[in-house]
């Protein structure tokens, strides 16, 4: 049971980390391409990489931690359900290309972002 409120306790942190930043760079950007969105996916990926790679060679932390980082502020930060909708709302208004792009880059970026989170870690780490 605490380890299920610990994810909750850090779900809820990550998601209004997402709504804030995804929304202050969507109203920066001002067209259509859901930048905010992208952008939280590389950021919570690179994060997500180096604190995995920190965690998992520290014994510091409690079993709780883990999973409130990992499973809660960050999975709930990185959503790719808010992805899933910004993809499937591009492709219904026929914007295929653009869609194409964000999905294209949103997993590439996002692999890319969690990689150089790992190595951070191991340079500096």
């Amino acid at each position: 049971m605490q380890i299920l409120l610990s994810i909750a306790s850090g779900g809820a942190i990550g998601a209004v980390a997402r709504y804030i930043l995804s929304k202050n760079i969507d109203s920066l950007s001002g067209n259509n391409f859901p930048y905010g969105i992208l952008i939280c996916n590389i950021l919570g990926s690179v994060v997500l990489g180096f604190l995995y790679a920190y965690i998992s060679k520290d014994s510091f932390f409690s079993a709780n931690v883990k999973p409130f980082i990992e499973i809660g502020v960050l999975g709930s930060f990185t959503t790719f359900s808010a992805f899933s909708l910004e993809a499937y709302l591009m492709i219904e208004k026929g914007n295929y290309s653009t869609a194409a792009i964000f999905i294209i880059l949103s997993v590439f970026l996002s692999i890319t972002g969690l990689v150089l989170g790992i190595n951070f870690y191991k340079m500096f780490g």
